[in-house]
């Protein structure tokens, strides 16, 4: 009988509303994966430590197993996984279980929100960095604006400063 412990290995997801984004945060030579329209599967042997990783992942809604592309790098294994309904919206999650699993977490890297400025196309009014910098310099006065005939609240008399001062010398 083994005593082996099993662990998912850490994740993290992004999506667009074609694809999905799922790194395996686990340096694993050999990983074992398979991918339905509605799950993925992967078993395989992180090092340095040897500890088996192994995790059943049952998406939100449906992928197109046929159009998975998958990157094996030295520290981690890449997915790109399309999702089945190229014309839906955003995911709320990665998973259709009730509770957010604690090995999985955003990848706020490849992150974008549904409809974010990113996304828009350049017909749209949206606004550079450089732009929005320029207008609000530009609302901004200067010294240069001010008349020296204004008063400044500087100018004024304080009570109880000034005034005391003045009496002590007399």
């Amino acid at each position: 009988m083994s005593t082996e412990i099993v662990t998912p290995p850490p994740a993290v997801w992004a999506q667009r509303n074609d694809v999905l984004y799922l790194t395996l945060n686990v340096e694993c030579p050999n990983p074992d994966f398979k991918f339905t329209e509605d799950t993925m599967y992967f078993k395989g042997v992180g090092l340095p430590e040897k500890k088996t990783h192994e995790v059943t992942i049952n998406f939100y809604s449906k992928i197109n197993p046929d159009k998975i592309i998958s990157k094996n790098t030295s520290r981690c294994i890449e997915f790109v996984i399309s999702k089945a309904d190229t014309k839906a919206s955003y995911w709320p999650k990665l998973t259709n279980d009730k509770t957010k699993p604690h090995w999985l977490k955003v990848d706020f890297n490849r992150w974008k929100d549904e409809g974010s400025d990113d996304e828009r196309e350049e017909g749209d009014n949206a606004m550079s960095l450089d732009d929005m910098l320029r207008t609000a310099n530009d609302n901004k006065l200067s010294f240069d604006d001010l008349d020296e005939d204004q008063d400044d609240s500087d100018d004024e008399a304080m009570p109880g400063l000034t005034e005391d001062k003045d009496e002590e010398k007399k």
